[in-house]
């Protein structure tokens, strides 16, 4: 059998396991769908405002929808002035103009931003505003109190109420030199869910439609991203007759078409591609990695490969006995066995080194003389050891100090 087989013997119900993590991963995102898609003009849901935006078209309003980013816009000479950008924002966020906005805006132009947090207030969730086109029904308790735009050079704004109540405004206008700021305190003031509540439809359009501006949709925000090249641009005016060239800070003509939908990006703005692509959700890859860690703790962290079976620890015999019987004659406090037998095989192997021989014990007094002949060493330890094999039983202090005496006599001897 190949390893191959082995593997997959192994290790078939990890991959059932990725197999089904991936539908699951696939099943929830489809089903969550991608949180930016909230007030996008594409978007069908309840949130979207495609029904808003085809009411526009219908209409004969000159309204697109804008794929590249702010700073591109500004770049763009058709929409210098007289142009209204509408961004709704797909969750409430802080009103923070920068100064390219401000400038954008001081120059003639309207920026309509749907979706601008504001204090909270004790008034019901749902209610119906009076408005010129009707009455406009709004799901927020959201009110603008105070002037909520700053300006970096503290310009004098001249704030006007467009939809309000007693506790504030959901829709405010403020004015900058030649321009207009218009901001409402809810995302769906247009959504689809309102596609049969005209007043909210009517009061939108007229907020954009201001002067007869043409209007950009911003999709830039909900992550479409023109797929139009620095490569097209340049062959079509190469094809015009006109030196090619770069192409940063230009827009395509049709840039804004309708007919363009979600792009892979332009890869004439590198700018616009990392602002996309750190706008990415990261609930896929973090979902497929919580789940690959998963799979690695369940399997132990273990690699693919050979499974390394340990060996056995190897246990000496000798020893293992030795230890079992020590524990035995200590349990059963047999002191004197072990002097007799450790202290007869000490004394033959001695007698032997000593030229006594090692068939019988000799006595002590003759082992002791031949110990002084030979080593020149006085016997007072060899005389403590032959005479505590005779002991009865003696104490473990005793024990100690003749085991550590047997261990220096064998020292002595083996030097000679």
């Amino acid at each position: 059998m190949t390893d191959f087989n082995k593997l997959f013997k192994q290790y078939w119900h990890l991959g059932l396991f990725a197999v089904f993590a991936i539908v699951l991963v696939t099943f929830i995102s489809a089903m969550g769908g991608d949180p930016r898609q909230v007030g996008s003009s594409y978007s069908i849901a309840p949130n979207g405002y495609s029904a808003w935006y085809q009411m526009m078209s219908d209409r004969g309003i000159k309204i697109r929808r804008w794929h590249r980013s702010f700073p591109r816009l500004t770049q763009d000479a058709r929409y210098e002035t007289g142009t209204t950008l509408l961004q709704v924002n797909h969750q409430l966020a802080l009103l923070e103009l920068t100064d390219l906005q401000q400038k954008w805006v001081s120059k003639g132009n309207t920026l309509a931003i749907l979706g601008v947090t504001a204090p909270a207030t004790d008034i019901p969730f749902r209610s119906s505003l009076e408005s010129p086109q009707g009455d406009v029904k709004i799901e927020t308790t959201r009110r603008f109190r105070s002037d909520l735009v700053k300006t970096s050079e503290d310009r004098k704004l001249d704030p006007q109420s467009i939809l309000s109540d007693r506790t504030g405004s959901v829709v405010r206008q403020f004015k900058l030199d030649k321009g207009l700021i218009i901001i409402a305190t809810t995302p769906n003031l247009a959504a689809n869910t309102y596609q049969d509540l005209r007043p909210n439809f009517e009061l939108l359009a007229e907020i954009v439609t201001k002067d007869r501006q043409q209007v950009l949709v911003d999709e830039y925000i909900h992550g479409y991203v023109s797929r139009k090249s620095s490569a097209i641009a340049k062959n079509r005016k190469q094809r015009n007759g006109e030196p090619g060239g770069s192409v940063e800070g230009s827009a395509d003509p049709d840039d804004t078409s309708d007919d363009e939908e979600d792009g892979s990006g332009s890869e004439s703005d590198k700018g616009d591609l990392l602002d996309y692509l750190t706008n990415t959700p990261l609930l896929v890859a973090f979902l497929n990695l919580s789940l690959g860690t998963l799979a690695l703790i369940w399997q132990q962290n273990r690699r693919f490969g050979k499974v390394t079976i340990p060996k056995p620890i190897e246990i000496e015999n000798s020893q293992a006995y030795i230890q079992a019987l020590g524990g035995v004659l200590y349990q059963a406090n047999s002191s004197e066995f072990v002097v007799q037998n450790i202290g007869r095989a000490k004394q033959l192997s001695w007698q032997q080194r000593l030229g006594l021989g090692k068939e019988r014990l000799v006595e002590t007094e003759i082992a002791i003389a031949a110990w002084e002949n030979q080593t020149q060493l006085p016997a007072d330890d060899l005389r403590f050891v032959l005479q505590l094999m005779s002991e009865r039983r003696p104490t473990p202090a005793q024990l100690t100090t003749w085991l550590e005496k047997i261990r220096q006599i064998d020292s002595r001897l083996t030097k000679l």
